[in-house]
């Protein structure tokens, strides 16, 4: 078996630069590579200081001017109607309850939950805010209309002729209004008391 050599120096200044050279080596790997202190260890897990920051300065609030309440509910009233012909109904029901808790006397929003009721076949539960927005506002032949149209399906043909012909004496060309009376004419087997408004009607649609 050879033994290994052993490097020859030819001289002892070259050995000196070899021993400086390793000395300088080691230094550096103690301050790199040298193993941490447990106070070291502690400290470098500690996550890094906060630096507090000032909040920007917003500067005045711009002055805005609220919105009319009667845009308010119209808008609401609008929104809800979308929701509720689009699918929905939960949201758009509970928008125009809200509206009405808050206003009583909102007949946009009274007939806009008639309508949104009467669409789900709720028609028994559409009534009464049919009711309170005639009452609240009746000059409206819309109003009267739905009326009519919520009690003829309810079969109270008395209160839902009376509705319709509050509606044509408000608006005698209302051509809805003038073919569901003669529908209620003709449930009440009256047929020549129902074809002249069925002629009004197509007229009055143009037809």
């Amino acid at each position: 078996m050879m033994r290994k050599r052993e490097p020859h120096w030819q001289s002892a200044s070259e050995r000196a630069r070899v021993a400086a050279e390793l000395i300088e080596e080691a230094e550096l790997l103690t301050t790199t590579g040298g193993m941490a202190t447990p106070a070291e260890v502690k400290r470098d897990l500690l996550p890094p200081p906060l630096v507090p920051e000032l909040p920007a300065d917003p500067g005045p609030a711009p002055v805005t001017s609220p919105a009319p309440a009667s845009d308010e509910a119209r808008l609401a009233v609008a929104r809800a109607a979308t929701l509720g012909a689009s699918g929905p109904y939960a949201s758009a029901r509970a928008d125009l309850e809200r509206m009405l808790r808050d206003d009583p006397a909102n007949v946009d929003a009274h007939l806009a939950l008639a309508q949104l009721l009467s669409r789900k076949g709720l028609r028994a539960e559409s009534v009464p805010h049919l009711k309170q927005a005639v009452e609240l506002d009746p000059g409206r032949a819309a109003a009267w209309y739905q009326l009519g149209e919520a009690l003829n399906q309810l079969d109270d043909l008395a209160s839902a002729r009376a509705a319709y012909e509050r509606a044509i004496a408000l608006e005698p060309r209302h051509a809805r209004a003038l073919y569901g009376l003669g529908i209620v004419f003709d449930r009440l087997h009256r047929p020549d008391e129902a074809t002249p408004l069925y002629r009004r009607s197509r007229e009055a649609a143009g037809r």
